[in-house]
């Protein structure tokens, strides 16, 4: 699509860096949408920042559940799903406490796991085989920096700050990069996504102070299993750290307060949905996508345990904050407790308002 359509090299690559946000390698088959979509949703809004940090998006959402009724615990890891003549009628935490669901239950829980919380004869069995052949994706590489500066780009005439940058190399480049990743060998700096929110959000650092991201991809297993990553972070992370300079130079190490890396290990450590160190759910290729997502025929929200229900990255349309998921699932759960959700949805909006 991006051959087809632009001559230039330095226009090709900026496609195909764009593109390359997703995690998907950028020669899949269906990936062509990704030429215009990443690009025409930063055109039409930016890059869009909830002020203080990612962090106040769910406070808000947990807030706005509170004021109509809802009670939100956290702290409590689920291990277990309660099951009673076959459907499933709650939850069971790592203390023991269950928790029970007067209509159903809703699991945002990375299907990899949740299929561990029952028992195999309580589950479909295709729907185990399409589990067990799930395509986790491309993992992610994460270094986050405090700095006394923002990174200033070189660019025509000068430099430019930015919220979103990156350093990407030559088309062929990018292509073999989503090819290599897949066979367990390292990017190298050929893709980089750089952010610092701190351009337009000063509330997330002290006065004069930044937050620098660089995201990059990387293999799970980088050869020898995914234990190897403890000694080889370091290393990744300093090469990347180049990179960026190449295209920041006033990015030297004394700009730097502090420094934290994160393998794809690290990353699901942090976080066990995003499992193998992926952030998206899972890969959105064709075999992964729509109908087939989170296993071929369960794309419907509905698990094959009635009275469990399924949202979240594993779900359609998959990752990335959108919240598409959650909609999604919401109107199919209406709909089965008897509901018109264009009713109830309209209603809220009014009671909102």
């Amino acid at each position: 699509m991006i051959r087809r359509e632009y001559e230039s090299r330095h226009v090709q690559s900026y496609m195909l860096w764009q593109a390359f946000q997703t995690a998907q390698p950028v020669d899949s088959p269906g990936s062509g949408l990704l030429a215009y979509s990443i690009v025409a949703g930063r055109q039409a809004q930016s890059w869009t920042l909830p002020l203080g940090g990612s962090g106040e998006l769910p406070r808000a959402l947990v807030r706005f559940l509170e004021d109509h009724g809802a009670t939100i615990l956290t702290g409590r890891r689920v291990t277990e799903l309660v099951l009673e003549n076959g459907r499933c009628v709650g939850v069971r935490d790592t203390d023991g406490e269950e928790y029970r669901a007067r209509h159903a239950v809703v699991s945002t829980i990375h299907v990899k796991s949740l299929v561990e919380m029952a028992p195999a004869d309580a589950w479909d069995a295709d729907f185990l085989d399409g589990v067990e052949t799930y395509d986790p994706g491309i993992s992610i590489f994460a270094q986050y920096y405090a700095t006394t500066e923002p990174p200033e780009f070189a660019s025509h005439g000068g430099t430019q700050t930015a919220v979103s940058a990156g350093v990407v190399a030559w088309p062929e480049d990018v292509l073999q990069a989503g090819r290599d990743v897949r066979e367990g060998k390292l990017l190298n700096g050929r893709w980089l996504l750089i952010a610092t929110p701190t351009v337009v959000d000063p509330s997330r650092a002290p006065d004069g102070r930044h937050t620098v991201k660089i995201l990059s991809m990387a293999p799970w297993d980088p050869g020898d299993g995914p234990e190897q990553w403890e000694s080889l972070k370091q290393q990744v992370a300093d090469e990347n750290f180049e990179h960026m300079r190449r295209a920041a130079p006033n990015m030297t190490r004394d700009k730097v307060l502090a420094e934290l890396v994160k393998s794809p290990v690290d990353v699901e450590r942090h976080n066990a949905h995003m499992w193998h160190g992926t952030i998206h759910g899972g890969d959105r290729g064709l075999a992964n996508e729509g109908p087939r997502r989170p296993a071929p025929g369960w794309a419907q929200h509905r698990m094959p345990i009635p009275g469990l229900y399924q949202t979240g990255a594993t779900t359609h349309p998959g990752g990335s904050v959108t919240g598409a998921p959650g909609r999604n699932c919401a109107i199919v759960l209406l709909e089965d407790l008897g509901h018109r959700p264009e009713e109830v949805m309209k209603a809220s909006a009014g009671a909102v308002a």
